[in-house]
């Protein structure tokens, strides 16, 4: 076993008593405790294999901290594609991986692999075409081998309508993290009507009582400046004459083989899991990059009575071991290559959230490697009623130049390669949104959150041009994944 649940505190004092439940996945039972997210109850019971890809049915586990990579859907409850990360258990629950048979964790469609050189992107266009009367029953097959699960048709659906809110401010701020929480304090100082948005309930404290502070709700568009938002009663739709974006970072994955397998962690992520939820993800841990937030993660990990075997720098490492999870890393430093006993990779680097920006139709730049919204000294975008603050101007992102593997996953959702971003433009489809359509690239569940700083880069090394300057692939609404029964809305009876 490498994943493990951590002896409780020795002063029993120190936290409250958890109720232990038994939850299903797959068929089998497992116990964890009341509220923490299956994905945790799961990986405690060392069952780090959540999810499979989309095209080549590699092994997925738990990675991010937001809730947003997508590496841990699953069916719970009969609801399809559910973040397993973001589900609290309760007992009974029965929860069922998707887009494998017969489970994720002995996937036999995961040979697919082993012949993806054979199955490039354009695999599909060119060919069962013919005949054309079993064309139809081609594309169901294909469909079966990349659906992303089944919706409930012999059931009642338990959505239920949001009431439609509007809202007029002087002030919107987005993102609720110690940046955010001290623009709309200031905003609010000043004289301004203000509302504060943050995504993760709980998170954010703000203590002016002018503030109007929209504690779980989700900025899911930009619509000509008016922000839409989603919790779990209301549809927002906010106008602002100005909006401040505070929205954070994303972990940042080397492009490297293998940088997929579960047992890679973002670092804040490890951390997380624990302080918070007393769970080890790992016996022996490498630790990559040069960020803050791996210095945490050490003493996290030594706390749980985990080895750090080594800390690379993210240039030096060349590869992640294993077939089901990580088993090893390849890393090389001065003194050569050399292959590491591992079963956990925690990664440090990050890089800023977009989604807003990009959403809004703002310019961005590259800048020491990574995606960077072009802000002037007052920290205005393009569109100068959006405002950008924190960690995600960019400021602190720092990615190193890598030596890029071509068979490395650029985008992971759809097992896009790095040969395959390099075929597309030798076959003379350089521009993003073209090689964006031909493979398929920032299409997938995580809308581009963890492959755009990758295409990118990659894009524009491969065609000597600046992606940044010349254009990226048109970014859309939602910005957040929602489901279509999250749109349905009454209107509020206050206006009537």
């Amino acid at each position: 076993m490498t994943s493990r649940r951590i002896p409780p505190h020795a002063d029993p004092a120190s936290a409250p008593p958890r109720r232990r439940v038994r939850v299903s996945f797959d068929g089998r039972t497992t116990e964890g405790y009341e509220g923490e997210p299956l994905a945790v109850t799961l990986l405690a019971a060392d069952r780090p294999v959540l999810s499979r890809s989309f095209r080549f049915h590699r092994p997925r586990g738990l990675m991010c901290d937001t809730g947003q990579c997508g590496w841990c859907e699953c069916e719970v409850d009969g609801r399809p594609s559910v973040r397993s990360c973001q589900v609290p258990v309760r007992d009974g629950l029965v929860a069922r991986s998707e887009h494998a048979w017969p489970t994720a964790d002995r996937d036999l469609f995961g040979l697919l692999d082993v012949a993806s050189r054979l199955v490039p992107p354009t695999f599909y266009h060119h060919r069962f075409l013919r005949p054309r009367r079993l064309r139809k029953r081609y594309l169901d097959v294909i469909r079966r081998f990349g659906g992303r699960g089944r919706l409930p048709i012999d059931q009642p659906s338990d959505a239920r309508s949001r009431t439609a809110r509007a809202l007029d401010v002087d002030v919107l701020v987005v993102g609720g993290g110690n940046a955010g929480v001290a623009a709309a304090e200031d905003a609010a100082a000043s004289g301004s009507s203000v509302v504060l948005v943050e995504a993760v309930p709980g998170r954010a404290r703000p203590r002016h009582p002018a503030i109007r502070f929209l504690d779980g709700a989700t900025a899911v568009g930009w619509y000509e400046g008016v922000v839409t938002a989603i919790d779990d009663s209301s549809l927002w739709s906010i106008r602002a004459d100005r909006v401040v974006a505070a929205t954070g970072t994303y972990e940042h994955l080397p492009s490297v083989r293998g940088i997929d397998r579960p047992g890679v962690m973002g670092a804040r992520r490890v951390v997380d899991l624990i302080r918070r939820h007393r769970v080890s993800p790992g016996q022996r841990a490498l630790l990559v990059g040069q960020a803050e937030d791996l210095e945490a993660a050490d003493s996290a990990l030594r706390d749980a009575g985990a080895a750090v075997v080594v800390h690379v720098a993210t240039g030096e490492l060349r590869a992640v071991l294993g077939r089901r999870r990580v088993e090893g890393a390849v890393v090389v430093r001065a003194d050569g290559t050399r292959r590491v006993a591992v079963d956990l990779v925690v990664v440090g680097d990050r890089t800023p959230n977009l989604d807003l920006v990009l959403g809004a139709g703002a310019r961005v730049e590259s800048r020491d490697g990574v995606l960077v919204p072009l802000l002037d000294r007052d920290g205005r975008t393009t569109v100068p009623s959006l405002t950008v603050v924190g960690s995600s101007t960019g400021t602190a992102s720092r990615v190193p130049p890598l030596a890029v593997h071509p068979r490395a996953l650029v985008c992971f959702c759809e097992d896009v390669h790095v040969d395959e971003i390099r075929a597309q433009v030798g076959a003379g489809y350089g521009d993003p949104e073209l090689v964006k359509r031909r493979t398929g690239a920032l299409t997938g569940p995580c809308q581009g959150k963890y492959c755009l700083q990758a295409f990118t880069a990659v894009l524009g090394a491969t065609a000597g041009r600046d992606v940044a300057t010349d254009g990226l692939p048109t970014a859309r609404p939602p910005l957040r994944p929602i489901r279509l029964g999250d749109l349905v809305a009454v209107d509020d009876p206050a206006d009537a």
